[in-house]
C-alpha cells in the first residue's frame, strides 16, 4: 500500500493568522531562516506532548538536549 502524500487543507481565520504572523516576523528578525520541516515537525510534537501532565517532563527534557546538541553543531 503506498503512503498518502497529500495534504489537508486547514483554514485560519485571519484575525488569528495575522497576529501570528507578526509573532513569526519578529522571531524571523531576531532568527532569520525560515524553519526546517524537521524544526516544524519536533515543534509540534513536543507541543502536544508538553500538553500533557504524564509527558511534560520528558519533552522539556528532550528540548534541553536537542538545544545542547544543536549548539555543538
Amino acid at each position: 500500500m503506498a503512503a498518502n502524500n497529500q495534504g489537508v487543507p486547514v483554514v485560519i481565520p485571519s484575525d488569528v493568522w495575522q497576529p501570528l504572523m507578526e509573532i513569526r516576523a519578529q522571531l524571523d528578525s531576531e532568527c532569520p531562516g525560515a524553519p526546517t520541516p524537521i524544526e516544524e515537525l519536533l515543534r509540534e510534537v513536543i507541543g502536544h506532548y508538553e500538553r500533557c501532565d504524564k509527558t511534560a517532563d520528558e519533552a522539556q527534557d528532550f528540548c534541553k538536549r536537542a538545544q545542547a546538541w544543536k549548539k555543538r553543531t
